[in-house]
């Protein structure tokens, strides 16, 4: 009633200038809402504004001090408490960073090691300078490494199994980008690929060896990954999945690990590979031959066998060829 009765009497200019400078007011006030929640004020997340902590919190002090003697104890859950209550209540303190480490260290257990990734990550994201973060990322990728060769297993209605392929490629992908220059992102990579191949997703596991031959061709991993790649493609030849398109780009791809890397010590398996693949080839070519042969079609049958009998050494194979060749061509 009393704003009511006060733009009664205001004039149409003031009373237009009263609306704006009500609305802007409430404009404000939302808009500083949205920033104290934004900021994490009433989470305790993310840094408080300025003035409202200290660097140097007695109460925090206390905590940090209670939760490290908790943790000598082997009192680990409320150890981890302590910490985490520091990190809420004061985002700003020096111990912050220790507490978010210790935290994570103290939950890297064999029933915690998914929950750790994460806290670790939290702490990686949060103090890239801090003087704990190289620990903070090898014991990451230790986890990351256990979930990878099935050492860390989800439990639901008492049954212990692996974990999703998706999860661990997650997992791997966040250590790799994590330090992509770093010696830990191509054995990630790597595994990515093991992870795909082992749990029989053949694209995703050549995807990822590609992504590492690509990215990190002079490391150790990369002569593996590429005889990986060949391994896959000749497998799938064998199983009769496409086994002529396959067959070739296994040959290409032993063929590129001997061009790449050829004193690696898969070369001497690649040539191996590659005289097997040429020996199917050419057997493919002689039944080419004795279809066109059966069906009477002779000069298409006559090609085929000259083509075993130009690839290949002396064999049974190729006798055969030649004596069918002497029958078509008298």
């Amino acid at each position: 009633m009393l704003i009511l009765t006060e733009l009664v009497f205001f004039p149409l200019g003031s009373w237009a200038e009263y609306l704006h400078d009500s609305a802007m007011k409430m404009l404000k006030t939302a808009l500083l809402s949205l920033l104290l929640v934004g900021c994490g004020g009433f989470t305790g997340n993310a840094p408080p504004l300025r003035g409202t902590v200290s660097g140097d919190n007695a109460e925090a002090a206390t905590l940090f001090a209670t939760a490290q003697s908790l943790e000598a104890g082997g009192e680990r859950k409320k150890a981890m408490k302590n910490y985490q209550r520091l990190v809420q209540k004061f985002p700003a303190d020096k111990r912050v960073a220790e507490s978010r480490f210790r935290r994570a260290s103290l939950l890297n257990t064999k029933s915690g090691q998914r929950e750790a990734f994460n806290a670790y990550q939290v702490f990686i994201d949060r103090h890239p300078g801090d003087r704990l973060y190289a620990q903070a990322v090898a014991q990451q990728e230790a986890v990351a490494h256990a979930a990878a060769t099935g050492d860390i297993r989800t439990n639901f209605l008492g049954l212990k199994s692996r974990l999703e392929r998706r999860t661990i490629v997650g997992m791997l992908e966040q250590v790799r980008d994590n330090a992509p220059r770093a010696n830990s992102a191509p054995k990630a990579q790597y595994l990515i690929g093991q992870v795909n191949e082992s749990r029989k997703q053949p694209a995703e596991a050549i995807a990822a060896y590609e992504k590492l031959i690509d990215d990190y061709p002079k490391t150790n991993v990369a002569p593996d990954a590429q005889f990986r790649i060949g391994e896959i493609l000749l497998k799938q030849a064998k199983d009769g999945n496409q086994d002529q398109a396959n067959l070739g780009r296994a040959k290409d791809a032993y063929g590129d690990l001997l061009l790449a890397y050829p004193n690696s010590s898969f070369s001497e398996q690649a040539k191996q590979r590659l005289a097997s693949i040429g020996s199917r080839s050419l057997k493919a070519s002689y039944d080419v031959a004795e279809f066109y042969r059966k069906k009477g079609e002779a000069a298409s049958a006559i090609y085929y066998y000259q083509e075993v009998v130009d690839g290949s050494a002396e064999s049974a194979l190729r006798n055969q060829a030649a004596a069918r060749l002497a029958q078509l061509k008298r």
